[in-house]
């Protein structure tokens, strides 16, 4: 009796064993397909062009501009958009990797060795910690303030564009959006 007991057991050990794995395998093959249908859908790469339609769309819709107005605001995003593009692109600054991006997306593995970790909190990479946008006296205060210049006189220009109705509108999506954002 006592044998059986024990054959029992054993048996109800490996039926539950084999349960646990079947369970495994079959979410690592979920798992899996899912991170193939990830892979395989391209990113696409955002453009001044796209990005200044958007925003006029949206400011179309929103204010009834007409086909004069479409146009002009469209130029004054565009322009504002390239010089965002360029900035980010000639600022010689490195993002770290997104999440999901390195090997597991296909990605090179990082140096072995390759220096010390960022300092916690500064966000940055060990090999610009001595670059010329930290050393060249440029403050945060500084920048706010040449984004509030750059900001007026785009506000300036959208003024000329629009009715005073139009501006009106405007001006309150445009608190509405800040206070959006500014509560993240």
């Amino acid at each position: 009796m006592e044998m059986n007991m024990k054959a029992l057991s054993i048996a109800v050990c490996l039926i539950s064993c084999l349960g646990t794995a079947s369970a495994q395998s079959d979410d690592l093959n979920t798992n899996g397909r899912q991170q193939t249908e990830r892979k395989q859908l391209p990113r696409e790469v955002p453009n001044p062009e796209k990005i200044a339609t958007q925003m006029t769309d949206q400011m179309k819709e929103s204010l009834q501009l007409n086909e004069k107005q479409y146009k002009k605001i469209y130029k004054l995003n565009l322009k504002e958009q390239k010089e965002r593009f360029t900035n980010s692109q000639n600022s010689g600054q490195r993002r770290p990797p997104m999440r999901g991006e390195g090997f597991e997306m296909g990605g090179e593995r990082p140096p072995m060795g390759g220096g010390r970790p960022p300092i916690m909190g500064d966000g940055s990479f060990p090999d610009q910690m001595d670059s010329p946008s930290r050393t060249n006296g440029d403050s945060d205060k500084e920048k706010a303030e040449s984004l509030q210049k750059v900001a007026e006189a785009k506000e300036k220009k959208i003024k000329k564009i629009l009715s005073t109705e139009q501006y009106a509108k405007w001006q309150t999506e445009q608190i509405t959006h800040r206070n959006k954002f500014s509560k993240h």
